[in-house]
């Protein structure tokens, strides 16, 4: 990715000066989107949404959440057959963005199964101030009707303690990436430099780390891959996600019985790592325009890669959860009766057509392939001495 020069704003100037003229590309990132003052998600200027920068699922349609739910309910059920009755179950969600997947499956069980809100305590961790005020404002109507929401630090939580459902919905392609140059027979780790005299900013390689060196053996030698690929081009470049494992291994220590669900986009690592995608998969998102000059309006766009599926998965049975498997949006949301949902949604709206067409729509695009259809849902389970058993609909 040869990106032109870009305009560096006076704060991001001010930091990548102090910090010596250059960051790493994994910094940048974490500056860019969380910075408290005037990162993306930090500051709470990230638009989701029809009319905001890019939609997420539960955006386009609150029917997502409600067929989401619906599996939800059901591990839930399996999860509390054996749980102490003084126990409350859990529904924890990472990075709930402006709160509408909760806000959604707290409406389903209002609406479903108001009896099971008694017994579930909803907590959120969100690290970004700003996001945590739109969250507010979306369930105080919950709030206020008694409903248990709290948002926490995953450090409040004791170990062994969730018995439930830890939720991570577009949440890890989020997280800050290294990126990695193959240039020159050698590999690379790539950085961004601010150009004083222009204010401008450009990539620049910088020296691999031994910690980095390391992740890329234990890739090769665990994924039976080879980085960089056979007959990779010079200058191909590619991501690395190395804060997930340490994710992985916090919330493994945190809970007792319990799933982890993990959706986002990703391509196994034969994809992921091939020569063809010498680019990697990393994106900006604006004005629902995707961008592949990634420097660009710093703090003002979201920045979001794809993850690898087969590294994913590996860390998480590393951090001792069990794999239960992975399923594609669409194959989900079917088995979890989407086509039944557009027939109650045909007759709940027959006196207004066009309602009715608008939700179908936004229905389909969940399970269109071009649109979100694509997203893959991991589910991992962790429970005492593999005693729990779970069944799920959402996979065949």
């Amino acid at each position: 990715m040869n990106c032109l020069p870009a305009n560096c704003p006076d704060w991001l100037s001010k930091i990548i000066i102090e910090r010596g003229g250059i960051l790493s590309f994994y910094d940048f990132m974490e500056i860019v989107l969380n910075d408290p003052n005037h990162g993306y998600y930090g500051s709470g200027k990230a638009k989701i949404g029809k009319k905001g920068d890019f939609v997420t699922s539960t955006a386009l349609s609150d029917d997502f959440a409600f067929l989401l739910a619906i599996q939800i309910e059901d591990w839930l059920n399996q999860i509390g057959k054996d749980l102490d009755s003084k126990k409350k179950l859990t529904i924890l969600e990472f990075g709930s963005g402006n709160g509408c997947l909760l806000r959604g499956i707290i409406e389903y069980f209002l609406n479903k199964n108001s009896e099971i809100l008694k017994n579930i305590s909803f907590k959120i961790i969100e690290l970004n101030p700003g996001m945590i005020e739109l969250q507010r404002i979306n369930l105080n109507k919950f709030l206020n009707q008694g409903i248990e929401i709290n948002w926490i630090d995953l450090d409040d939580i004791d170990d062994d303690c969730i018995n439930g459902i830890v939720i991570a919905h577009e949440v890890l392609d989020a997280f800050a990436v290294e990126r990695i140059q193959y240039k020159n027979g050698s590999i690379f780790r790539q950085g961004v430099e601010l150009n004083k005299n222009t204010k401008t900013l450009n990539f620049k390689n910088i020296s691999i780390t031994e910690n980095l060196d390391k992740f890329i053996a234990e890739i090769n030698n665990k994924l039976g891959i080879k980085i960089p690929p056979k007959d990779a081009p010079t200058g191909w470049t590619t991501e690395l996600h190395v804060d997930s494992l340490n994710w992985l291994e916090n919330i493994f220590k945190k809970m007792d019985n319990g799933i982890l669900l993990i959706i986002d986009y990703a391509l196994d690592s034969k994809k992921y790592y091939s020569a063809k995608k010498n680019d990697g998969t990393i994106l900006s998102y604006k004005n629902q325009r995707a961008n592949i000059e990634i420097l660009n309006s710093p703090g003002d766009c979201d920045l979001t890669c794809h993850l690898c599926s087969d590294l994913l998965i590996y860390q998480a049975n590393l951090a001792g959860f069990d794999s239960i498997g992975f399923v594609k949006q669409g194959e989900a949301l079917l088995l979890l009766g989407l086509a039944q949902r557009l027939y109650d949604i045909q007759k709940e709206l027959e006196n207004d057509l066009s309602k009715a067409l608008i939700k179908r729509e936004a229905i389909l695009r969940l399970v269109d392939p071009i649109c979100l259809g694509d997203f893959k849902w991991f589910i991992f389970k962790k429970s005492k001495n593999n005693e729990l058993q779970i069944e799920s609909k959402c996979i065949n």
